[in-house]
């Protein structure tokens, strides 16, 4: 059993980047707030040399682009020999040992590319700034002991003999010399450089700074590099460590080739579910289909007692999250079901897990149970997307304020919403915000180049994505709307549950669970699979998006094929318009004013049109 010692050291490796982060925003807050009246560092040092402050600044902040390029250089060096999955690994990844390229010279070769970038960055501070590099030493010393401990027992004398060889953070004379005498094995690759590039854009920043003279434009041109860099490597470093046996399991060659099949894209349906069971007007009797998702909405389905529902999804992760979904509603209780979720505090989400496994298969077993960290953060915000939103969260609560977004969701009415937004919201900041974290570039890094095959190149995400914002603070009730909710602040309103989490419908869902059949495969295999005549209502969510229009026509094939007449379909656009197209004119009629009406009360307010269409297959000819 491990100490309390070794797993403070051990939680200590793990969010080392968070650690250091905290340490720079921290520091870097102080220098511009609570010394934003003294001289920075390098204005200080330019007078002892008889520079005026602005020539102090001007060649400082040359000379410090240098030298974060340098610093950028020796970590993608480094980073090119130990690959990201080792470098961005929240666990020691002790399989094999390095000693080549920059190992050569020093131990730790990363540490020390940041080392010499936080101590430039710092100069650029006011004074307070020098300890960013003083606390980053005393971190980084932590860790290397850490590290080095686990690699000696490791690989014993052989490592000892390098500690005894190669400097731990910093070349020695030795290792200077021999820069001069051995060949260097310089060599960026692919890897290397796409995740050890998070100062890379400092550098422009630096030389654009040094003639306007503001430190904050080199900040805001580095920080989208610095944001990419953090939220990539979270997403490495909780998807390494996977066991030998889970790997050999769950690969999938159908999917291997997409990124958005390797784990869970949306821990929670990002659709508004009202819209589809007002839509659907479901009976006793009916079969509903729906892809799957977080699997929300199709447990919400289960209110208007279907006979069965359908869930489908390509991802098997998405499946895995439905079935722990409802394997809690048939373990647990109404309040230990929202800590489990993630809706509640809790520090007991793994002894809930511990209870519900038994209902789980082998395959969501082996999954789950190497997921310990998502599962004690809670489910609900174990997706990829949801990391996104929190990062957004972040950043929202810096740039407009927790005491805004409180009033946002304390607002009497749509006029107050309207004001705030006008008078607090919509400024130059916020504008800046969306060309940043709301464009095409940024979505980019985190997510599969699949979603925007079908898009326009011309389709501006920074313009569709400020109207979308503006229309749910406008124009929707803030507090009544929990997609929002979770977006500005990384949770649901406690008075306003998604409706399948909300207290009276819970007993009402438990006794229906197993109506819910999950399928992974494609939708086209699925429902050429059926018999004809077999679903009542099909929630496609906005999956027509990802498909070219032959595709699509094909699906709407099968879709006719396996419907009942008078079915109703329901889809989202979201980025690319799909509508039913003319050849099935007869068979496929939308309800134009339905699909309206539902639309201006979405509250999830990303999509541009909600569509609901229904089914006349017994056609008369005359």
């Amino acid at each position: 059993m491990k100490t309390f010692v070794v797993q403070i050291r051990e939680t200590w490796f793990e969010v080392r980047i968070f650690i250091s982060l905290t340490i720079v925003t921290i520091i870097s807050i102080l220098s511009f707030l609570s010394f934003k009246n003294n001289l920075s560092i390098i204005e200080i040092a330019g007078g002892w040399f008889g520079l005026s402050a602005g020539l102090s600044v001007h060649y400082g902040y040359i000379i410090i682009a240098f030298l974060v390029l340098f610093a950028t250089l020796i970590r993608m060096w480094a980073g090119s020999i130990l690959t990201s999955k080792t470098v961005m690994a929240f666990k020691i990844q002790n399989s094999k040992l390095t000693i080549s390229g920059p190992y050569n010279f020093v131990r730790n070769p990363i540490y020390f590319a940041d080392l010499i970038a936080f101590s430039a960055l710092s100069l650029c501070l006011r004074p307070v700034g020098l300890l960013i590099p003083v606390l980053i030493w005393l971190h980084y010393y932590q860790l290397i002991k850490y590290e080095e401990e686990k690699l000696i027992k490791k690989f014993g004398h052989s490592y000892t003999e390098y500690i005894h060889s190669v400097p731990g953070l910093y070349p020695g004379i030795r290792q200077i010399k021999s820069l001069f005498n051995v060949p260097l094995d310089f060599k960026i690759n692919y890897d290397g450089f796409r995740h050890n590039a998070q100062y890379i854009l400092f550098i422009p920043g630096l030389i654009i700074a040094s003639y306007t003279g503001k430190f904050i434009h080199a900040f805001l041109i580095g920080l989208p590099a610095v944001i990419d860099w953090a939220v990539i490597h979270t997403i490495i470093g909780v998807s390494t460590g996977t066991s030998a046996k889970e790997k050999s399991l769950l690969k999938s060659k159908e999917f291997s080739n997409s990124k958005v099949f390797r784990d869970i894209l949306y821990a929670q349906c990002w659709e508004d579910p009202e819209m589809d069971r007002i839509a659907f007007n479901t009976k006793p009797g009916d079969i509903v289909f729906s892809i799957t998702s977080g699997g929300c909405n199709a447990l919400a389905f289960l209110l208007d007692d279907p006979a069965k529902i359908i869930c489908l999804d390509m991802n098997r992760f998405q499946n895995y999250l439905l079935s722990l979904k409802i394997s809690a509603f048939k373990t647990l209780g109404y309040n230990e079901t929202l800590e489990f979720f993630g809706v509640q505090p809790s520090n007991r989400r793994w002894e809930f897990y511990e209870r519900l496994k038994p209902f789980l298969s082998e395959e969501e077993q082996l999954y789950w149970s190497n997921k310990r960290a998502d599962i004690n953060r809670g489910i609900i915000h174990c997706g990829k997307y949801e990391r996104y939103m929190q990062l957004l969260k972040r950043v929202f609560s810096i740039l407009i304020g927790r005491k805004i977004i409180n009033e946002l969701f304390n607002a009497s009415c749509i006029e107050e919403q309207r004001i705030l937004f006008q008078k607090k919201w919509d400024t130059f900041k916020w504008k800046l915000f969306c060309r940043i974290f709301l464009s095409r570039a940024f979505a980019s890094m985190l997510f599969d180049k699949a979603f925007y095959k079908h898009l326009e190149p011309s389709f501006s995400f920074e313009k569709y994505y400020r109207s979308a914002v503006r229309r749910a603070v406008t124009e929707l009730p803030a507090k009544e709307n929990y997609f929002l909710a979770y977006i500005l602040s990384g949770n649901y309103l406690t008075d306003n549950l998604p409706v399948y989490l909300k207290k009276e419908n819970y007993d009402f869902i438990r006794d229906r669970v197993d109506r819910i059949q999950i399928v992974t495969s494609g939708c086209h295999e699925f429902l050429r699979s059926l018999p004809g005549d077999t679903i009542s209502k099909f929630n496609f969510t906005n999956i027509f998006e990802w498909m070219s229009i032959e595709e699509f026509t094909l699906l709407l094939l099968e879709t006719l094929r396996s419907a009942k007449d008078g079915a109703v379909i329901t889809y989202r656009n979201h980025l690319v318009t799909r509508n039913r197209p003319e050849i099935f004119a007869d068979q496929i009629i939308p309800d134009m004013k339905l699909s309206i009406e539902l639309r201006k009360r979405d509250r999830s307010f990303i999509y541009k049109a909600y569509v609901v269409e229904r089914i006349k297959k017994n056609i008369c000819h005359s």
